[in-house]
């Protein structure tokens, strides 16, 4: 038998619990691998989840799916006439005109949606008809969505992905371009009006945060890295998606390792939890105790200006082999500005060997805060302690007595069976009203169950009992 109790105000805690989820990365081969999880295969795909490795899905729906939906097929058929091939029937352009949907469409018309499947098992996608309320996905452009007409839908293909990634900037390469405001001949050429690379785009927030650390300024007399060019250097962008780490990157966790033949090079920390990343070791290491970059914590970034050679001769680590080491980049050597190096698409050259003899490690931890509801439900005395449940009468007592058109009857005195422990079997123990409580659900004002919280045990309720179960929802 269940029962409803309002919960009042003391019975309810709201707080904020913070978390440090924990994140490694590795980097070898051109490929990457998150927190050391290997690709799983499926019956119908080599990755269950539909993601490389070093890829996380969002909401993981397409689980051993390989198909699609073609979807152009369809819509090309909306604009013309065509007949079915179900059933032959010729459909004009007028019934296909203005469709709801692909399947909508798909549906009124007769036609077989399953005709649109491309495999056995197709990947969920998503999407949108345009219409008056002009609701759009985020990925499409608005110059994109106003030239699509009216009644066509825009499609979003599922698993969406994310997974850190690496830019590499030459000195020679340029940051921005420039463009006239207004097209006119003769206008401010100088304004930065044109296209600008992702490294560029932070130096706003850069700047914004050097008055918390000097070593943020995207400008100083020490490097810019605004210009390109003989005054130019060379920097390195990872960006991490806020997927891994939540809120932000805790401070102190950063922790960069750059392998050669599976000997550490460099290591780089922010030891000190200001951004600044500094070369911790090992020991004889080349450039020991000098700053290889700077982290954005809250935005997910992390930005590598460290150029020395790590393996330079005279160190510990000088090489002892003859391999050529291709990074793709101005220097071919083991740097922080090589740092992932094997995974950037950015570097302008193709790497058909892409340093297989060295390797990097990535390790921080994320800061995620999850609003939190404690909830006291309370049994009290002399409360829940009756139940409809058939095994809680008697079974030697007769429930009905009788029923037909006038009405319908129970025995008022049918007997509750007594649980109550006994070592005999005869007599019985003293009976007392007993139920066992397995599950407490929550319901909103209008109540409707939101939640339901179980017990791994059923718990035993006497009249002269109270308990109270503290219950915890993740808000």
């Amino acid at each position: 038998m269940s029962y409803i109790f309002k919960f009042k105000q003391n019975d309810k805690v709201i707080n904020l619990v913070r978390t440090y989820p924990r994140v490694s990365f590795a980097f070898y081969n051109g490929t990457s691998s998150y927190n050391n999880q290997y690709k799983l295969s499926g019956q119908f795909t080599s990755s269950i989840l539909g993601a490389p490795n070093g890829y996380v899905s969002l909401y993981e729906q397409n689980v051993d799916r390989s198909g699609s939906l073609d979807f152009a097929t369809a819509q090309s058929l909306w604009q013309s006439d065509w007949v079915n091939p179900d059933t032959g029937e010729e459909i004009d352009a007028g019934v296909a005109a203005n469709p709801q949907d692909p399947f909508g469409f798909a549906v009124a018309a007769g036609y077989d949606p399953t005709n649109f499947y491309q495999g056995a098992n197709p990947r969920y996608s998503t999407f949108k008809v345009k219409d008056g309320t002009r609701i759009n996905f985020k990925t499409v452009s608005r110059k994109e969505f106003n030239r699509t007409p009216d009644g066509e839908p825009l499609f979003k293909d599922y698993p969406l992905t994310a997974t850190v990634r690496k830019y590499y900037y030459s000195a020679a390469k340029a940051r921005y371009t420039n463009s006239l405001e207004g097209g006119l001949v003769g206008g401010p050429v100088d304004d930065v009006t044109g296209s600008i690379t992702f490294l560029y785009a932070l130096k706003n927030t850069m700047d914004y945060y050097k008055v918390l650390n000097p070593n943020y300024a995207f400008s100083s007399s020490v490097r810019d890295l605004g210009v390109s060019g003989p005054d130019g250097v060379e920097a390195s962008l990872l960006t991490i998606p806020t997927i891994f780490y939540g809120d932000s990157i805790k401070k102190g966790t950063v922790d960069l390792k750059f392998y050669v033949t599976g000997t550490l090079v460099g290591q780089l920390k922010d030891i000190n939890r200001n951004g600044d990343l500094i070369q911790v070791g090992p020991s004889g290491s080349g450039g020991s105790g000098s700053i290889g970059g700077v982290a954005l914590y809250t935005e997910g970034f992390l930005v590598l200006t460290g150029s020395w050679d790590l393996t330079a001769a005279g160190t510990k680590f000088a090489p002892s082999h003859s391999e050529v080491l291709t990074y793709g980049t101005d220097h071919n050597f083991p740097s922080w500005i090589n740092f992932a190096q094997t995974i950037s698409s950015s570097s302008g050259k193709i790497l058909t060997n892409p340093a297989p003899l060295s390797s990097c490690q990535m390790d921080f931890s994320g800061s995620h805060k999850i609003p939190t509801m404690m909830l006291f439900a309370t049994a009290e005395k002399n409360l829940l302690n009756h139940s409809n449940n058939p095994t809680y009468r008697s079974q030697d007592s007769q429930l009905l007595i009788t029923s037909g058109s006038l009405g319908y009857v129970q025995n008022n005195k049918a007997l509750i069976k007594n649980t109550t422990y006994s070592p005999y079997n005869d007599p019985t123990g003293s009976f007392s009203k007993t139920t066992y409580i397995s599950k407490i659900g929550i319901y909103d004002r209008n109540k409707n169950l939101i939640a339901i919280a179980k017990v791994a045990k059923p718990v035993k309720k006497l009249e002269e009992r109270e308990l109270t179960f503290k219950l915890k929802l993740d808000m």
